[in-house]
């Protein structure tokens, strides 16, 4: 089990890569702190428990984890998702943890288990949907926020925004524009009056707030807990494909869940927000780093920062770190994928946009499910047309078999060929084409050679139809079974329904078994 942790062989550290890594961790933490603060609000919980996210997750899930140039720490969509979660008093914190504690085990339990690749399936369309909600959303609350505060707010937020966008990327190299929108905002707000404070924000270390669940509260979390780990999980392998682009590794996902779930235990048990992969690991590249080491160097400045904080950002106005959001918002909306919503499958960019729709008007953890769903049935739709088109049903005269077949025994053999896979997507549908032939045909013969899989709804289906065939006094020869097609077979009694000796091993020898038994019923 632990196999599935370990990572591919890496080259040796280098001076020059540390000293990459230092600086680009320094200059990072410019634009680490603002967000992290920000998301923390968003998602309820304060600025202190974003950058307490941050620092837990962060360094936990760089020293465990799997991915050779990841920065984890608060992420938008997992602040959006908590804060639904603690809205109209849902959940207390203390019940925030638990679901949070729960969260980081299921993906330490799938870390283990060596599925972290298979949580990366999760259909685009869908991912694509719940960002683009997200984003749509956090421009949503922002914007009505800001003018629930007042004109003065919306103002400083907009002339904050401005200066991020026009900030020169050569000066950006150094000083961030988002660190540049929140001192300058800072200051502006000295000269306006009626702007909104962020207030006095406690220092120290986090103060564990977990509580002994009670059975129902476990019952009660287990939903959450399995959607903030599925967001988590999906989020983090996909920052985690992008860093392979930039480090030219190739990253352990398996080990990237072990690392993050881990991280996420600790911020449940701390009682701050969940965290994943974020944008900071896109950003740590643009400013020379090389490792997850930048991460840390970022993190250990942070905490040392954030113990003495609290006092120096009570002034801090809220319209900056507003606007830093609403960009974050604004830059996860897929308009790229939206513009080819005219040449796309109708199917696929229907269940995008309900997702998407699903995310902003009802609930964003409730979506992820709702996708998946919508998904699998756009899916399961297509793989039937393609499992159905794999399997081949005709009739096969008699002289097929021998020269001198009589007429009177025309056609009636039928032959069933599967072809590739035979699962539920298809074998209701398929059932009724099979039930057919079992009507028109004394001897139908199961070609099973070419068939790769045969899942259980398949297999039982199969079975029944066997039983039909008694009942019409149809005789079923079956062929071509290998070890893959013949477990799932037995496991549902359809072998134990057909007599060994309607078992053939080639399709000859079960031509040979059908003429013999057509013979035999003259």
């Amino acid at each position: 089990m632990l196999d599935g942790l370990r990572n591919e062989k890496r080259p040796p550290y280098a001076r020059e890569t540390f000293w990459a890594d230092l600086k680009a961790g320094v200059i990072l933490v410019a634009s680490y702190v603002p967000i992290a603060m920000a998301l923390g609000v968003i998602a309820g919980v304060g600025p202190l428990a974003g950058l307490w996210c941050g620092v837990i997750v962060g360094i936990i899930a760089a020293v465990c984890g799997g991915t050779r140039g990841m920065v984890s720490g608060p992420a938008a969509v997992l602040a959006v998702a908590t804060a639904t979660l603690l809205m109209d008093d849902a959940m207390t914190l203390p019940e925030l943890a638990v679901v949070v504690v729960m969260a980081g085990a299921i993906q330490v339990a799938l870390g283990l288990a060596g599925v972290g690749r298979y949580i990366s399936y999760m259909p685009h369309i869908v991912l694509t949907g719940f960002m683009s909600g997200v984003g749509v959303l956090l421009l949503w609350k922002q914007t009505e926020t800001l003018f629930q505060f007042g004109a003065s707010d919306l103002a400083l937020a907009a002339f904050c925004l401005v200066l991020i966008l026009l900030w020169p990327a050569r000066i950006g190299k150094f000083i961030p524009g988002p660190l540049a929108a929140v001192g300058i905002g800072w200051m502006a707000a000295l000269f306006i009056p009626g702007i909104h404070a962020l207030g006095p924000v406690p220092v120290g270390l986090p103060v564990p707030i977990l509580e002994f669940p009670s059975v129902d509260l476990l019952q009660k979390a287990v939903g959450p807990a399995v959607l903030i780990a599925l967001i988590s999980s999906v989020y983090t392998l996909m920052w985690s494909l992008i860093a392979d682009t930039f480090t030219g590794s190739r990253h352990n996902p398996n080990r990237e869940l072990f690392g993050v779930g881990l991280g996420n235990i600790a911020a449940g048990i701390a009682g701050v927000m969940p965290g994943s992969a974020q944008i900071g690991t896109m950003t740590v590249r643009q400013f020379g780093g090389k490792t997850v080491v930048a991460g840390i160097v970022c993190l250990v400045i942070v905490a040392a920062l954030i113990l003495g904080l609290g006092p120096y950002v009570a002034t801090l106005p809220l319209a900056p770190l507003f606007a830093i959001v609403m960009l974050v918002g604004w830059q996860m909306i897929e308009f790229s994928f939206l513009r080819k919503i005219p040449r796309m499958d109708p199917r696929y960019s229907t269940v995008m946009l309900l997702v998407m729709a699903v995310t902003v008007f009802v609930n964003p953890v409730f979506a992820i499910m709702f996708g998946v769903i919508a998904a699998n049935v756009v899916s399961a739709a297509q793989l039937e047309s393609l499992e159905l088109d794999s399997v081949i049903s005709t009739p096969l005269l008699d002289r097929t078999f021998s020269a001198e077949a009589p007429d009177e025994f025309a056609a009636r053999i039928g032959l069933v060929a599967f072809r590739g896979s035979f699962t539920v997507s298809s074998s209701r549908k398929l059932i009724a084409l099979i039930a057919a032939d079992i009507r028109d045909h004394d001897v139908v013969i199961f070609d099973l050679s070419r068939a790769t899989h045969v899942d259980d709804s398949a297999a039982h289906l199969l079975a029944q139809v066997i039983d039909r065939a008694k009942q019409t006094r149809t005789e079923i020869v079956v062929c071509g079974l290998n070890d893959r097609i013949r477990e799932p077979l037995f496991a549902f009694d359809v072998l134990d329904r057909i007599p060994e000796d309607r078992i053939a091993e080639t399709e000859k020898d079960a031509r040979d078994l059908a003429w013999s038994l057509l013979t035999a019923a003259r």
